[in-house]
C-alpha cells in the first residue's frame, strides 16, 4: 500500500478545502502577497537540493532539453486545455489564462516535482514514508495558500498527484536497481532547479511556463548515466 502517497493527497485535498472555505475572507492583498513568499520559500527548498548535485552538467544540460522538449510538444497548453474541459464540465466556471497558468504551477508543485517522484520511488523500493510525509506538511499549507485564490477546483489536482506518484512507486522497484547514488542525488537536484523555476515564477521575478519543465525529470537519469561512462 502506498501510504505515504495517500497522506500526501488527503493532505493536499484538507488543504484545498480549508483554503478554499477561507477564500472569501481573505484579503486581496495577502491573496496577492503570499504567494511571492511561498515561491521564495520554494527557491530556498530548490537551492538545498542543487547543492548537491554530483554531475552538474547532465542535469543543466537535462533542464534546457527538457524545456525545449517541453515547448516543442506544447506541454502547458494540452495540460492546460484538459483540466479546463474537465472543470467546465464539473460546473467549476471558466477561467482566464492568468488563473490556468498558477493552476498549472500548482499541478507542477504537487503531482511532478523531484521531492514528490523522489519519495514515491523510495516508498515503493524500502517502504519508507519519510519523505513524503514531509512533503505533505508542505504540500498542506500550500494547499491553504492556493486554495485561497484557485478555490475548490484545485482539488482536482488530487487525481494526477495520485496517478503520477502511484505510477512511480509501483516501478521503484523496476527500476531503483539499476540507478546509482549518484543518479538519485542528481534527479533530486533537477527537480531542486525546476523547483526553485517554478518559485521564481510564482513570485513573478521570472515569466515561464514551468510546467514545460517535467520532460527535465525524465531526460534527467539516462543523462547522468551517460556522463558516467564517458
Amino acid at each position: 500500500m502506498p501510504i505515504g502517497i495517500i497522506i500526501n493527497v488527503i493532505a493536499v485535498l484538507l488543504g484545498t478545502i480549508l483554503g478554499g472555505s477561507i477564500k472569501k475572507y481573505v484579503p486581496d492583498t495577502l491573496k496577492r502577497d503570499l504567494p511571492k513568499v511561498f515561491g521564495i520559500c520554494a527557491l530556498t527548498i530548490g537551492i538545498n537540493s542543487v547543492i548537491q548535485v554530483k554531475t552538474l552538467p547532465a542535469v543543466i544540460m537535462s533542464v534546457i532539453l527538457g524545456y525545449i522538449v517541453g515547448e516543442l510538444l506544447h506541454i502547458d497548453t494540452h495540460i492546460g486545455n484538459a483540466f479546463s474541459k474537465v472543470l467546465r464540465k464539473l460546473s467549476f466556471g471558466d477561467y482566464d489564462d492568468t488563473y490556468m497558468d498558477m493552476y498549472l504551477l500548482v499541478v507542477l508543485m504537487f503531482s511532478m516535482s523531484g521531492m514528490g517522484i523522489f519519495g514515491a520511488l523510495v516508498e515503493g523500493m524500502s517502504g519508507d514514508t519519510s519523505v513524503l510525509t514531509s512533503k505533505s506538511v508542505l504540500d498542506f499549507f500550500t494547499a491553504i495558500l492556493f486554495g485561497t485564490t484557485l478555490g475548490y477546483a484545485q482539488g482536482l489536482i488530487c487525481i494526477p498527484q495520485f496517478i503520477i506518484l502511484t505510477a512511480c512507486f509501483l516501478l521503484a522497484k523496476l527500476i531503483m536497481p539499476f540507478i546509482s547514488e549518484t543518479m538519485i542525488i542528481d534527479f533530486k537536484a533537477c527537480g531542486g532547479l525546476v523547483t526553485m523555476i517554478t518559485g521564481l515564477t510564482v513570485s513573478k521575478i521570472l515569466d515561464i511556463k514551468a510546467i514545460k519543465l517535467v520532460p527535465a525529470l525524465i531526460i534527467v537519469i539516462p543523462l547522468v548515466s551517460l556522463f558516467l561512462v564517458f
